[in-house]
């Protein structure tokens, strides 16, 4: 009976409850965009763990002090050895271990008869399996051509396509400094181009297969480190700490003397055994930044939205003050009134609430089509700068809650202010 009069009380006063469920429904909306922002934000991190340095990296202890970040005098020797070993001894916990070498390069258009001026563009070559799990973005954002077939040729962005005006098939010379600091180029065909959504990414990063490159490098059989893919990225931490410990300052030392390189040597020092959230430790703090300031618009608008319906729910119970009186004049007890308008209250919210995630839904759909441009922001941190909002069953329930929780305060400030008035105060008001 009660749950019946409150209904027949929002529809009686349309216009009132209206205001109430527009101010609800807005609210709704924009906390729902805002969080599947951050949770999208938060979505795009980690997903890029996988394709960035994996959940465990290792490498030369020597790489952490070097003053030249792609300098070849601290690789991983015999890294293929070493990375059968992390996986068989990892068991069912490692889903891959893989060496990646990565260089700085030279690609130089190829010279002819229309061409008298090469263009040459520097760029940080990447040394990879052709099955690897560290590329998605390059491999989802394939253009033209495959993703080193067979191994062989390299795979470059449209954008470094474009300047160096080569197309797919067509040859592009890759000039290197192999380890003896000797200048080695070859003509390579270009047998993938890709396009992501990171100009700086595009602009500076190419592929080739790990075996071509050690060639080229005169580091065969070397890496500049081991990326470890675990199919629990909560272990990460648990996991290097074991490993560390398996490998030790030993088996460094063990490893270089059989290689006999120069390389080999460096990392008898030892290996340097890194989890994630330590390899990306910058990149979570910046994401913590960005939590607490997408929180803080969310609180704030919270507030303000609260505020709104609080008024506008005072202001309409307020004006139906004789209605009210006439309900406690046939019978109607304060304590039932004022239940009666709380649950009115929350019946306007909960209405609002349905609007506002139809409506907060369809804006979501909208900026997952085209992505939120964070500008160079997201870039920095090698992710796309198209952030796509990630809906989320939980946060659309919390809304929903917030939503009635608003309005049933709301209304409940008003009806104890409604209850404290006597039958013949109450029936004098004015409408």
């Amino acid at each position: 009976m009660t749950f019946r009069l409150a209904l027949l009380g929002a529809i009686k006063h349309w216009r009132r409850s209206l205001m109430v469920v527009v101010a609800v429904a807005v609210a709704c909306m924009v906390m729902v965009t805002i969080g599947s922002v951050l949770n999208g934000v938060t979505e795009s991190f980690y997903s890029g763990l996988a394709t960035g340095a994996g959940h465990v990296r290792v490498r030369s202890a020597a790489e952490a002090s070097a003053i030249d970040l792609l300098g070849l005098d601290s690789l991983i020797p015999d890294a293929q050895a070493l990375a059968t070993r992390i996986l068989d001894s990892g068991g069912k916990d490692v889903l891959d271990v893989e060496p990646v070498l990565s260089f700085g390069a030279l690609l130089v258009e190829k010279a002819g008869q229309e061409v008298t001026e090469p263009r040459n563009l520097p760029m940080r070559g990447s040394g990879l399996r052709p099955d690897t799990y560290f590329a998605e973005s390059a491999r989802g954002g394939l253009r033209e051509g495959a993703f080193l077939p067979e191994g062989k040729g390299i795979l470059i962005s449209a954008a470094a396509a474009r300047l160096l005006r080569v197309r797919l098939g067509e040859g592009v010379l890759v000039l290197v400094q192999d380890r003896n600091s000797q200048p080695w180029y070859e003509e390579l065909p270009v047998t993938g181009i890709f396009s992501t959504e990171s100009a700086d990414f595009d602009e500076t990063t190419f592929y080739m297969s790990f075996d071509k490159a050690g060639e080229m490098l005169d580091v065969a059989g070397s890496a500049r480190e081991l990326r470890v893919l675990l199919r629990d990225r909560a272990k990460a931490p648990a996991f290097a700490a074991k490993l560390s410990k398996k490998l030790g300052s030993g088996a460094a030392v063990e490893a270089g003397a059989q290689s006999g390189t120069k390389a080999g040597a460096q990392s008898g020092a030892g290996l340097e055994v890194t989890d994630w959230r330590s390899i990306n430790a910058s990149m979570l703090s910046l994401l913590v930044i960005i939590k607490i300031a997408l929180g803080f618009m969310i609180a704030l608008f919270g507030l303000v939205a609260g505020t709104i319906v609080t008024n506008t729910v005072l202001m309409s119970v307020m004006e139906r003050m004789r209605e009210f009186g006439t309900m406690r004049a046939i019978g109607l007890k304060a304590r039932e009134l004022r239940r009666l308008i709380t649950l009115e209250g929350a019946i306007l919210g909960l209405a609002g609430a349905t609007v506002g995630l139809v409506f907060g839904a369809a804006v979501v759909r909208a900026l997952s089509g085209s992505g939120v441009d964070f500008g160079g922001l997201m870039e920095n941190l090698g992710l796309s700068r198209y952030n796509r909002p990630a809906p989320s069953l939980a946060w659309y329930a919390l809304c929903t809650l917030a939503s009635v929780a608003v309005g049933s305060i709301a209304a409940a400030r008003a009806a104890r202010s409604v209850a404290r008035m006597g039958v013949a105060e109450s029936l004098s008001s004015i409408r």
